[in-house]
């Protein structure tokens, strides 16, 4: 459903009945109803006075409510449906909603600055407090419960920011609104200047750049870029460039006061691209212009811009004379800001020279000699004697003493001058001093320089030495500085010719010292030398040979030089005469283009006149053609004059069309005024003729359902004489339709009959097909399985064979080990025989050695030699086998932790070491049970048959034939190892 179309005057007297309740939510529905205006297709329709004051109640709504885009979706729509009508009144919408912007922040500012002096002020301080104490009592509690300053920062923060806000968005919204269109330039330029002021006022210096960066040289650039387009800004009429220049004008003025320096040259850089090249500038405007110029070389300072900011003042002094605007103390200006440059050379910057107009980079000697020449009669006594004694007179011994006075007699005017003058002074100074001395001391200078200690031009030795150092590195003195002596030099040092020779000599008694030669004779000596002359004539004449090649290389290089510089003469020439020829044919087309421009505008006026003449003919125009002039007579401008023409018509039409419509709501108005005593009679004769009426209807309505009954009386008698006719039909025609249902159903009947034979016989086959697949599926799986049962039985078949055959395998192995055993003990035995002889025979030549014995049987158990008997059967050979590599006798006893048997013979008989014997192995016999189980763990030795027979008491059986090896012993369960052997826990 399209929305309901109100009219704009019905919304404008809703919405102000809503604002006149004072709510909110009034104030959100008057916005609602002022909206649907915007949004109607029927906008552009509507007359502008109509639009003009809902949108001026519109953007006041905006501004109470804060709605930023709101303000410019409305203004960017009534810019477009009264842009073409009523420029004037798109000026007075935009004025209206920046004074009431700014009238916001006034009241914002009122409000805040009522509360910040309702705040509590702080306590006054007591004579007997000291300032210098900042910890007193009274200021801590204060503090601690009273923060003014806080609290007026959040008061503006809430308060006065949100209005200074959207009025830097007004500002905005309102530029963006009248860019870059010739019919909104003075609005334009208007809101511009306002904007810049209110930067200015409330120091606002980011806004200030977007303003000048984002929105002011942005629309100059589009300007300049779509000036072809239709009411596009056009920079070439003077008074379009004058608004410009006074809006940049402005723009500098405001960067300058806010001491932003690098817009303010930006700002410079703007003016100069609008006046460039263009004539009939203002003298006062030029002024300005360079006056401001001098404040931005003054605020920039330095060497480089001192000489720009003397030649800006000499610009402005020629362009204020010129407007008649010069001060008093211009002429002094420009005098002290030329004798103010430093001396020596200034790098050339073209860019400056270009913002100065200036024809050449300027000089310190040609601003001074022209200020001298136009103001030194025009400036004061002081300011002249100051030029006669720096410029003209200057004696470095009386300067300071002559000067001082001056300095000190000057007004407040120049004080600026002052630090450059002093350093232009003392330059002087030590160039006096330097043309008449050698070396001067630093105490000299300073003398000289004492008459300005009580003044601003005082000077220590630090200063004087920096001054020095930085005068010497920019080149405007030459003179070296010693700062231990004190002292300043002018003299530079005599270049010493023989420095190469002297460091030849130098090295020469170097090496001599750190590698003597032995002395040489004299005619050695002298031969030498008679060879090093000759050899020096050689050099000297092949040197000679190269002078004189370069030489003549040198005249060819000069003549080939000569002949390049002639056909660059040449070509110059030449270039120069193709460029005036270009010049020449530059300016004919030029003047064919100008005569051209001529006939345009004639054809145009003579379009225009014709024009004007038929629209006068046809009464469309209602303007004297003949008052008119020639510059008057444009096309667009008589296309104005008839819309306006015709607005005006439109405007008297609906005037009339109101002033009819009302007399006919006044003549309504009387004749019912005259008809309401007769509304009674009118209502008795109505009610007479509906009674007779109703009757009429009544007696008809009756008469036709009497006829309506007759005819179905006789419509009955008829249809009962067709009765029987009806029912011998119909039974005919339901005999033959039983006849035909039933051969139907017995054709159908046959039908299912002879389906469910087919089906049947067709699950039947399926039955069989199935039953064949399930029973060979069967017979497959007892084949699988008879397969894997004989397998099982293989493998089980394979599995005892095996088993019988580790079994034969495991006792021939113990069997060899048996045998192995028996060998070992019967070995054993014959050792120990042995032993027993040898240590009888050595008994008596061993006892006084008892203790060299106990250290030899420490050693014994690493070393025993091969005869040495043992107590154990574990070092017997071993066939491949039956048991590990072969081990040294011993090695299976000292693996276990027992201790080895004794290698040299004790005191005593051979009973006593008998019993030893047995002793020690009955503790190698024991010690498997109470030992920590290990893998490599060997079975203690058999010491006698009893031993060998008695079994252990925990583990497996005892086996014999166990080594140190650890193979063929019992595991853990009881079961001998399949390797034999002795037993393994």
């Amino acid at each position: 459903m399209p929305p309901v179309y109100i009219k704009p005057e019905n919304a404008l007297r809703r919405a102000e009945e809503l604002l006149a309740l004072g709510t909110i939510l009034s104030k959100a529905q008057a916005f609602e109803f002022l909206s649907e205006v915007f949004q109607s297709k029927r906008f552009k329709q509507t007359p502008i006075p109509t639009l003009e004051p809902i949108i001026v109640k519109y953007l006041d709504l905006c501004i109470e409510l804060q709605r930023k885009s709101d303000a410019r979706e409305a203004l960017v729509q009534y810019k477009n449906a009264a842009q073409n009508t009523s420029v004037s009144s798109i000026e007075r919408v935009l004025i209206h909603f920046i004074d009431a912007a700014e009238a916001r922040l006034a009241t914002a500012q009122e409000q805040a600055a009522k509360e910040v002096a309702a705040l509590p002020a702080a306590p006054a301080k007591d004579e007997n407090d000291d300032d210098d104490l900042p910890l007193q009592p009274t200021a801590l509690l204060f503090d601690s419960f009273i923060d003014s300053a806080g609290d007026r920062e959040r008061i503006e923060h809430r308060i006065v920011n949100p209005a200074q806000r959207f009025c830097w968005d007004a500002y905005e919204v309102s530029l963006d609104i009248a860019k870059s269109n010739d019919r909104l330039e003075v609005i334009y330029q208007t809101i511009a200047h306002r904007a810049l002021k209110f930067c200015k006022a409330h120091n606002r210096k980011g806004d200030f750049r977007r303003l000048c960066e984002q929105r002011l040289r942005k629309d100059l650039a589009n300007a300049t870029k779509y000036g072809h387009q239709q009411h596009a800004v056009n920079l070439a009429d003077p008074e379009t460039l004058s608004r410009h220049l006074d809006t940049r004008f402005l723009q500098l003025e405001t960067a300058v006061e806010l001491e932003l320096w690098q817009e303010a040259f930006r700002s410079v850089e703007d003016v100069h691209g609008l006046i460039a090249g263009k004539k009939g500038g203002k003298p006062s405007m030029m002024a300005d212009y360079y006056h401001r110029l001098t404040q931005i070389f003054k605020a920039e300072g330095g060497k480089q811009t001192a000489v720009f900011h003397a030649a800006a003042w000499a610009r402005y002094y020629q362009s204020a004379e010129r407007a008649g605007s010069v001060s008093d103390k211009a002429s002094a200006l420009v005098l002290l800001s030329a004798i103010a440059v430093p001396l020596g050379d200034v790098e050339t910057k073209q860019r400056l020279i270009a913002l100065l107009n200036l024809p050449k980079m300027p000089t310190r000697e040609a601003l001074v000699s022209d200020a001298a020449a136009k103001h030194l009669r025009r400036v004061s006594p002081e300011v002249r004697q100051l030029y006669q004694i720096i410029e003209v007179d200057f004696q470095p011994l009386k300067a300071g003493k002559q000067l001082a006075p001056l300095i000190a007699s000057l007004t407040d005017g120049y004080d600026a001058y002052l630090p450059a003058l002093h350093d232009v002074v003392l330059s002087r100074l030590v160039q006096g001093l330097s043309r008449v001395y050698d070396t001067v001391s630093l105490d000299h200078i300073l003398s000289l320089v004492k008459p300005f200690d009580n003044g601003p031009w005082a000077t220590d030795m630090p200063a004087l030495e920096k001054f020095l150092m930085t005068a010497a590195r920019r080149g405007d003195i030459n003179a070296t500085v010693d700062h231990v002596a004190k002292t300043i030099s002018f003299v530079a040092p005599p270049a010493n010719l023989n420095r190469l020779a002297d460091l030849a000599v130098c090295l020469h008694n170097a090496v001599q010292y750190l590698h003597p030669q032995p002395a040489t004779a004299r005619a050695d000596a002298f031969a030498a030398a008679i060879a090093q002359a000759e050899e020096e004539r050689k050099q000297t004449t092949y040197r000679r040979l190269i002078v004189q090649k370069r030489r003549e290389l040198m005249e060819e290089a000069n003549l080939r030089r000569e002949k390049e510089e002639a056909t660059a003469r040449a070509e110059r020439a030449k270039q120069a005469a193709e460029d005036a020829a270009r010049r020449e044919r530059e300016a004919a087309r030029q003047a064919e283009m100008d005569r051209l421009q001529r006939q345009i505008e004639a054809t145009r006026r003579d379009e225009a006149r014709k024009l004007a003449e038929q629209l006068a003919a046809k009464g469309a125009l209602k303007v004297d053609i003949s008052e008119l002039q020639d510059d008057e007579l444009d096309t667009s401008k008589i296309v104005a004059l008839q819309v306006e023409h015709v607005a005006k018509e439109k405007r008297e039409l609906s005037e009339r069309l109101r002033i009819i419509g009302k007399r006919v709501d006044h003549l309504e108005r009387a004749f019912r005024k005259e008809e309401r005593p007769l509304l009674a009679q009118d209502y008795e004769r109505q009610k007479e003729d509906d009674k007779k009426a109703h009757e009429q209807a009544q007696k008809a309505a009756r008469e036709l359902a009497i006829r309506q009954q007759a005819d179905a009386k006789q419509l009955k008698a008829r249809l009962a004489r067709m009765m029987p006719d009806y029912l011998e039909a119909r039974a005919s025609v339901e005999a033959t339709q039983q006849q035909e249902f039933e051969q139907a159903r017995l054709a159908a009947q046959k039908k299912i009959a002879e389906e469910k034979e087919k089906f049947k016989a067709d699950v039947l086959a399926k039955r069989r097909a199935e039953r064949e697949r399930c029973e060979r599926a069967r017979a497959e799986e007892e084949e699988r399985r008879r397969a894997e049962e004989e397998e099982a039985a293989e493998r089980e078949r394979y599995a005892s064979e095996q088993a019988e055959a580790e079994a034969r395998a495991a006792a021939e192995v113990e069997q060899r080990q048996k045998e192995a055993a028996e060998r070992a003990e019967a070995a054993r035995a014959a050792r120990a025989a042995e032993r027993e002889a040898d240590a009888e025979k050595i008994r008596l030549q061993m006892q006084r050695e008892e203790e060299a014995a106990a250290r030899r049987r420490a050693g014994a158990g690493a070393g025993a030699p091969a005869l040495a008997p043992s107590a154990s059967a574990g070092g017997a050979y071993r066939p491949p086998g039956a048991g590990g590599a072969y081990r040294p006798p011993g090695a299976g006893a000292v693996a276990n932790g027992a201790a080895p048997p004794p290698t040299a013979v004790r005191p005593g008989g051979w009973r006593e070491r008998q019993a030893a014997a047995a002793a020690g192995a009955g503790a190698g016999a024991a010690s498997p049970a109470t030992a920590t189980p290990a893998p490599a763990a060997a079975s203690p030795p058999a010491a006698s048959p009893a031993a060998d027979a008695q079994a252990p008491q925990t583990g497996g059986a005892w086996r014999r034939g166990g080594g140190a090896g650890g193979r063929g012993g019992m595991t853990r369960g009881g079961a001998p190892s399949a390797r034999g052997g002795g037993s393994r826990w």
